[in-house]
């Protein structure tokens, strides 16, 4: 007991000392956490020797953390997230996870190792962008709201990854079977988190009405972020999952400034256990060991970053001028999420230290960022004029025109509403689709050890009926919303075709169905356990994407065209 006191003591003293760190070097206290915890670990000065309890304070931490974001996560403010800023997280995540996987996999590393690398790279960290931004004067920008809400989108993104993880961690049972635990353990958690919506309302207000003491706001709050993190657990989901849950359930009560205002004290000390514990298990030795690794993905960051941020900003959010590079920059550095993967990789064995090499990762990004977001301005200057004006100027007609679409998405009108409620129902029914068939392989598995080999082919039958029946529903939902989108873009094109914008929209939603297949085909390797010929298919799949992309840009440059065309004639009239 003495030892984990004094080990207990020492953390809490040092996460002290590591905030006096980072803020003497204007730099966000989780520089100085990992770096102080480092120092104190067990490969370092050994202050704190118990391993066991380390590793408790970090999984503890991980499950408050992830409370604390929960928090800032309410349902209403993410329906009202935009179609734009949820297709740029998305790719960004891909794009990236893609890059960092096939850099792993030209090191000579498994894919398994690739897959855990990709994604540790995926995720910028909220806390350094905001923190950064806000210390430099730069998060009154036009371009922090649009970073915001992707960060926003990487966050709900990270917990069905770390879903991923903790579900998939048994091969044993097979692929579907473990899928469809996922599915139905996913499926059980939410159903308990709109039950407790519902009824917390009413539970609060019974409390509240006899005891007023914000004391009792606070320890309402941990209890159900401590009921949901075990429910979670118990269905051999991450506790994280249920604690992210938890906190935006608190988040979504009438009264959940109070509860924010009786949590916040308390959030500085649940960041810098996870951080700090984090810190401890990093060995220098293997930083040492593992250099060319870290330099190399430091690199791929950088590149990745610029690609799947700045481009997608410039294409989608029609970004300006030096816009993108500084949007790129912002987002460089490497998330507080990667901790949480790297350390669920420990689990898979998988011969390398991924908890050092992310937090070595962590730390080296967000210096860059910190230092090269003043430069944004300077590197456009010194790229710009090096880009033809021929494809500058075709690259800002596709800008203006994806912009265009997008912005008629976000209008509120009699089409965008119909495209809201189609969305809803198209998804209710892919989801009861999906639960059907799971249900039905169930109830199979049961009649097959029961009955006569006729019972089991009559329900055979009546199962592919009834699959034919909903996947039926789906295609039909999915053709009206397909039209319904025709229609808002033919707002957007000068030929106000139908057909044509029909075209457009089918060669965008087959470009980006191919490029988020091949994208995220890494996991399809890792679950399948595909061997590594199989890595050639995401390049086949981008090829036929570009193939697309290019159909694309043709008919949006025939839309440019006749628009000249249409003005010059009117010209030549008047």
């Amino acid at each position: 007991m003495a030892t984990e006191l004094i080990s207990l003591g020492i953390l809490f003293l040092c996460a002290i000392i590591g905030g006096i760190i980072a803020a003497k070097f204007k730099q966000p206290a989780v520089f100085g956490l990992l770096l102080i915890g480092a120092v104190i670990g067990p490969s370092s000065l050994n202050l704190v020797q118990d391993m066991n309890m380390i590793k408790m304070m970090a999984d503890f931490g991980a499950i408050l953390i992830l409370f604390i974001i929960g928090l800032e996560f309410d349902v209403s403010k993410l329906m009202k997230l935009g179609a734009r800023s949820i297709l740029i997280g998305i790719l960004k995540f891909a794009i990236v996870l893609f890059f960092g996987y096939e850099t792993t996999l030209l090191l000579g590393f498994s894919s398994k190792i690739a897959l855990f690398v990709g994604v540790i790279l995926s995720f910028s960290s909220t806390v350094v962008v905001i923190k950064v931004l806000q210390q430099k004067d730069m998060f009154s920008r036009r371009e922090v709201p649009l970073l915001v809400a992707i960060l926003i989108i990487e966050d709900i993104i990270a917990v069905f990854i770390l879903t991923f993880f903790s579900g998939i961690k048994d091969s044993s049972i097979g692929l579907i079977s473990t899928f469809e635990h996922i599915i139905f353990s996913i499926a059980i958690l939410i159903s308990a988190y709109i039950i407790m919506m519902k009824i917390l309302k009413y539970g609060v207000n019974i409390i509240l009405k006899n005891n007023s003491d914000e004391s009792v706001l606070t320890f309402l709050s941990l209890g159900i972020g401590a009921l949901f993190s075990y429910f979670a657990f118990y269905l051999g989901l991450t506790p994280s999952a249920g604690a992210f849950l938890a906190g935006s359930l608190i988040a979504s009560l009438p009264n959940a400034k109070e509860y924010g205002r009786a949590i916040h004290p308390y959030a500085l000390i649940f960041t810098s256990i996870f951080f700090i514990s984090m810190g401890t298990l990093v060995n220098f030795k293997s930083v040492e060991s593992n250099l060319a690794l870290i330099g190399t993905l430091i690199f791929t960051i950088f590149i990745s970053r610029f690609i799947a941020i700045g481009f997608l900003t410039f294409l989608l959010a029609n970004f300006k001028n030096e816009q993108p590079f500084f949007s790129s920059i912002a987002m460089m550095s490497v998330g507080e999420f990667s901790l949480l993967v790297a350390k669920e990789s420990e689990k898979f064995g998988i011969g390398i230290d991924l908890v050092t090499i992310t937090a070595a990762i962590i730390f080296i990004s967000a210096i860059l960022m910190s230092i090269g977001i003043n430069y944004s301005e300077s590197l456009h200057n010194a790229l710009n004029s090096k880009v033809p004006i021929k494809t500058k100027l075709k690259l800002e007609r596709i800008s203006n025109y994806m912009r265009k679409f997008f912005d008629q998405l976000e209008i509120e009108n009699f089409f965008t509403k119909k495209l809201r409620s189609e969305s809803k129902l198209t998804l209710m029914l892919m989801i009861m689709a999906l639960f059907t068939f799971f249900i039905l392989r169930r109830v199979s598995s049961m009649i097959e050890a029961k009955y006569h080999a006729i019972v089991l082919y009559a329900f055979y039958a009546i199962s592919a009926a009834l699959m034919l029946y909903l996947l039926n529903l789906v295609y039909k939902r999915l053709k009206a919303l397909h039209h319904t989108l025709s229609v808002i873009l033919t707002n957007v094109d000068n030929s106000k075709n139908l057909k044509k914008c029909t075209r457009i929209l089918n060669n965008l939603l087959f470009a980006l169905l191919l490029f988020f297949s091949a994208m995220l085909f890494p996991f399809a390797m890792f679950a399948l356990n595909l061997n590594t010929w199989a890595n050639v298919l995401p390049f086949i799949l981008v090829i036929a994407s570009f193939y697309y992309i290019k159909n694309l840009v043709i008919l949006i440059e025939g839309t440019h065209s006749n628009s000249i065309y249409s003005a010059s004639v009117a010209a030549a009239k008047f």
